[in-house]
């Protein structure tokens, strides 16, 4: 896929999990995501870190890629939760740029660094599991066949490209600086993203089956992007 317009070029630096990391997420997909604390601790952290969140999309894009449901579920929640805190509900009548620019922080760690995962963890599962939890073939294809739904909200900041979009992070360091406005500004891009995610999510139900679009499924990449940064993403996916 080609870059998006005026991102610096950048040395290819695919994500490589460790055994550990593939372990942990192929147990996670299975179900471990739907425990209560996990879900409160990936809440608090607005999803995992970079590193964590998109290794999260290509575990599950590689073992189901016709169901990546569990990010699809956790993300379309962040995203109206996001939007909620954008649109200024919820301040209890407080400053309500002082008060999103707070609530838009992480609360707790990384939920798999909290566990000790990283780049060099250990793991016990069998060989073909930990080789096609590592290959990014089906991530890769669902970011490219969906660009439509995420190109156009690639962070400026992380990319070098000039775009005035700014992830989470970046719009947190933004509004110290210029307050209100800086809030306005990305609600629309908020707004957007959660919107096609709500219907990407919408679509797996037996009855609405098919009704998603490119835009729809690209916004579980442009989610991604906006909670955690595009920095692992452009370097991993975006790849000709």
């Amino acid at each position: 896929m080609p870059s998006p317009s005026g991102v610096a070029s950048r040395p290819p630096c695919a994500l490589a999990l460790s055994d550990g990391e593939v372990d942990f997420l192929w147990w996670f997909i299975q179900g471990s995501i739907m425990d209560a604390d996990v879900r409160a601790r990936l809440y608090a952290h607005w999803g995992m870190c970079a590193r964590h969140a998109l290794g999260f999309l290509c575990v599950e894009a590689a073992f189901r890629p016709h169901l990546i449901h569990g990010s699809t579920i956790l993300y379309n929640e962040l995203m109206r939760r996001a939007l909620h805190l954008l649109n200024g509900h919820g301040l209890y009548g407080l400053a309500p740029a002082g008060v999103a620019r707070h609530r838009l922080r992480p609360s707790g760690p990384c939920h798999m660094c909290s566990l000790g995962y990283g780049p060099e963890s250990p793991g016990n599962a069998p060989p073909e599991r930990l080789a096609q939890g590592r290959d990014l073939a089906n991530a890769r294809a669902f970011a490219r066949e969906n660009g439509d739904g995420w190109l156009p909200y690639v962070c400026g900041r992380c990319s070098g490209n000039g775009s005035d979009v700014l992830c989470r992070t970046h719009l947190i360091e933004s509004m110290e600086h210029e307050g209100a406005p800086a809030l306005r500004h990305q609600a629309a891009t908020v707004s957007a993203i959660a919107e096609h995610l709500a219907r990407f999510e919408h679509a797996f139900r037996w009855d609405s089956r098919g009704t998603d679009s490119a835009q729809d499924r690209g916004a579980l990449v442009a989610s991604i992007g906006w909670c955690s940064g595009w920095s692992e993403i452009l370097q991993t996916l975006d790849l000709n």
